[in-house]
């Protein structure tokens, strides 16, 4: 959980939304909102609405003018969205735990 908390306050941070005491109007205050919503309920345990925030801020980063920072930003989103998608895969034998069935698929029968 500590590296979801980091990139989401890395995330909260590059994109302007650190709590300095003021608060100035931008394009991105929704997704900034999003963000921080996510991160309130990754550490409150909520993880539906976790997930819920994370997929508002993916669909708020059209804010984003800068093409490159979007396009990251939403990489960034899209792998804590799904992180067995982004990071790659260990082989079983040095893996140290083993995987959950249902991360195996359907069953052979």
């Amino acid at each position: 959980m500590d590296k979801v908390l980091k990139r989401l306050d890395e995330l909260i941070a590059d994109l302007g939304g650190t709590d300095t005491g003021t608060r100035s109007r931008g394009p991105c205050d929704l997704l900034l909102e999003h963000l921080q919503a996510a991160r309130r309920d990754l550490l409150g345990s909520m993880l539906g609405e976790y997930r819920a925030s994370l997929q508002y801020a993916l669909e708020s980063a059209a804010c984003i003018i800068d093409k490159r920072v979007r396009t990251d930003t939403k990489r960034i989103l899209q792998s804590l969205l799904n992180p067995e998608v982004s990071m790659p895969r260990r082989p079983a034998a040095t893996s140290p735990v083993s995987p959950s069935p249902a991360s195996l698929g359907p069953s052979p029968r």
